[in-house]
């Protein structure tokens, strides 16, 4: 559980502010909070959709301010909306209206106006950056019995034109049922305990798949397990997963008698992740992955 606890701490900041006067600052709500999604834990990936194609982009950062009279801002630092956008822009858009549902944060504006742009310090037209859409959806999940765990799931997309620009999480957590069947025997096996984290790296466009508390067979004990140099490919919507043939690890040892073959993986970022693979060449599995904690 210590191992489980670590690994679920993300590359991201959440933080509860209460005012000490609620006169000092005139028009501020007292209660708030906010939440940075920093480079280390998102990439953009810059979609035309003209063309069905897109490009990865860093070093955009987000912050999020929910106030409790459910309106927020967010701030967009270092925009980008192509490959050549020069460095510097910041967009920020306040007073959105946000509505709780299902434990989601969900904003979604047509054609807004920001309220403030800047470029490299110095104020710029506005109106040169209105978008079509702005969509933020923030899960709030905690993992209970830890001080605090917060794992949330941030997805955030903005569309100007013939252009989207979609958030993408480095670091995920997944909850769900593994289903498992003995190709020798028929036999079927469920089970829910385990958490699967995925880890995009933008840089190799390869993932490492976490699996803690694997378990495939009545008889076999849970098991932490890794899955490293999977191939994966973006969309607007989600990602792939693909790789033919893969060694595990448990505790950084590798286990050629755990050899993973056909796996594949195909990701939304609104919902999930849908997971199979072989393993020993015994077991077919099928995982169907969520947000919320199933365990």
């Amino acid at each position: 559980m210590k191992l489980l606890k670590s690994v679920l701490t993300l590359m991201m900041i959440a933080v509860m502010v209460t005012s000490c006067d609620k006169d000092e600052t005139p028009g501020v709500p007292e209660t708030y909070m906010e939440l940075d999604y920093t480079e280390e834990g998102c990439f953009n990936y810059i979609y035309k959709k003209s063309t069905s194609k897109g490009v990865v982009s860093n070093r955009t950062t987000y912050k999020f301010r929910w106030n409790d009279d459910y309106t927020a801002d967010v701030h967009v630092y270092n925009a980008k909306f192509s490959e050549r956008m020069p460095d510097g822009v910041n967009i920020s858009f306040k007073g959105l209206k946000w509505e709780a549902v299902d434990d989601w944060k969900k904003i979604s504006v047509n054609d807004i106006v920001p309220t403030v742009v800047t470029n490299n310090g110095d104020s710029v037209d506005a109106s040169a950056f209105v978008l079509d859409n702005l969509t933020v959806n923030v899960f709030d999940r905690r993992l209970l019995n830890f001080t605090p765990e917060y794992i949330p799931i941030i997805n955030v997309s903005m569309t100007m034109g013939d252009v989207e620009v979609v958030a993408v999480q480095k670091r995920i957590v997944y909850s769900g049922v593994t289903n498992v069947k003995n190709v020798s025997s028929g036999a079927a096996f469920n089970h829910n305990s385990a958490l699967y984290q995925i880890v995009l790296d933008e840089s190799t466009m390869q993932a490492t798949i976490d699996i803690f508390g694997a378990k495939f067979a009545e008889k076999m004990p849970a098991m932490d397990m890794k899955f490293v140099g999977v191939a994966f490919e973006l969309s607007n919507k989600g990602y792939v997963l693909e790789c033919n043939e893969l060694i595990p690890t448990i505790k950084d040892v590798p286990y050629p008698n755990y050899k993973v073959t056909n796996l594949n993986g195909d990701a939304m970022f609104e919902t999930g992740l849908s997971l199979d693979f072989d393993c020993k060449e015994t077991y077919s599995v099928q995982v169907n992955l969520g947000y919320p904690l199933v365990l």
